[in-house]
């Protein structure tokens, strides 16, 4: 569950910046639709986690690796890559699904 609502948050602020950057004459309509998608996505996570309040459930910002490519522990080849809006919690801190784009291997990593 906390996975799906880290992707939708993770989402809406993208929403939000993509807002930001709409030009003055659309600025108006860019907020509306801001505001309905985000009562969408809102909508969204209270039926994934069954929880009514939003703000109590925000995530903080994900960390992102300092090297998001790193060597693959199956081929060996530099080309084991951080994906990126893929952090969830974990023991002890953050990790992020990585992905070989040579051989395909994936593993969950430590971040951050």
């Amino acid at each position: 569950m906390s996975d799906i609502t880290t992707r939708l948050m993770s989402l809406k602020d993208g929403i939000e910046e993509l807002a930001a950057l709409a030009a003055r004459d659309q600025a108006d309509a860019a907020r509306r639709l801001v505001a309905t998608l985000n009562a969408s996505i809102d909508q969204a996570i209270r039926d994934a986690t069954g929880s009514q309040d939003i703000a109590e459930s925000k995530p903080k910002r994900m960390p992102v690796p300092r090297d998001p490519v790193e060597k693959c522990p199956r081929c060996t080849l530099r080309s084991f890559t951080f994906q990126k809006n893929t952090a969830r919690e974990a023991e002890g801190g953050y990790e992020a699904l990585y992905r070989c784009s040579s051989c395909g291997h994936e593993d969950w990593r430590e971040v951050g």
